[in-house]
């Protein structure tokens, strides 16, 4: 069967989008990959100083907006228990809508570009 040549602009201008947006999807994990590693490190690192200091603000938690030192008196110590600091070293990055999640039970940590640098963005509970 021969398209229609509007057919066969159409179908082109589609495969076009197509490679088009899977390249920025695949560069973007790449990126993300190397602030996986820096959370990592972060993460390995005693208090949350290191992990606030690759944390988008304001980050939500429970409901309020808060500030790095808040962040770091009520969202670092609550979230980033020695087990899911642990956990953390070995969690398999997820794609999901340009971003990466990793997680670590009972949480989804969300990682994304933020103004040309990658950020802790927020956080998911697993109610399970």
């Amino acid at each position: 069967m021969k398209l229609k040549p509007p057919t066969a602009l159409y179908l082109a201008t589609v495969v076009l989008a197509c490679g088009s947006f899977a390249a920025e999807t695949n560069a973007a994990p790449a990126e993300g990959r190397a602030f996986v590693k820096q959370l990592r490190d972060a993460a390995a690192t005693p208090g949350g100083q290191a992990i606030a200091d690759l944390t988008q603000f304001p980050f939500l938690f429970d409901s309020q907006p808060l500030q790095r030192e808040a962040f770091l008196a009520k969202a670092a110590p609550a979230l980033f228990t020695p087990r899911v600091r642990q956990c953390l070293q070995r969690a398999e990055p997820q794609a999901e809508d340009g971003r990466l999640v990793l997680w670590c039970k009972p949480y989804g940590f969300y990682l994304g570009p933020v103004q040309g640098r990658w950020r802790l963005i927020e956080f998911t509970a697993d109610g399970e």
